[in-house]
């Protein structure tokens, strides 16, 4: 499933390289699509992920399609990092941020 997610993703960015015009809701679907992955792979949306997600539905909500697509990427990407990796990057950017359970 993960390489079918990024496999949408990449022809959506496609798209969008055409134009916004009608392509809101397809972008709301790859973000629902990428959160069953997290719950469904992982039982949990771990917090760095959780955030691109966030941000990717506050992107689409502004009309900013190849932002949010950028941020479901991300959010794909980091759920791959080792735990070492994940926490030195996500605490990085994000200083409050405390070490918890990434996995159920």
């Amino acid at each position: 499933m993960f390489n079918d997610l990024l496999g949408k993703l990449e022809k959506l960015d496609l798209k969008l390289s055409r134009g916004y015009e009608n392509h809101q809701e397809a972008t709301r679907a790859l973000i629902m699509d990428a959160e069953k992955y997290f719950m469904t792979e992982y039982g949990m949306i771990a917090p760095w992920e959780m955030r691109e997600l966030e941000a990717a539905k506050n992107f689409t909500d502004s009309n900013w399609l190849k932002a949010a697509t950028q941020a479901i990427t991300n959010a794909l990407i980091v759920s791959e990092y080792s735990d070492d990796e994940y926490w030195g990057g996500y605490i990085y950017a994000n200083r409050d941020a405390k070490r918890t359970t990434r996995r159920i």
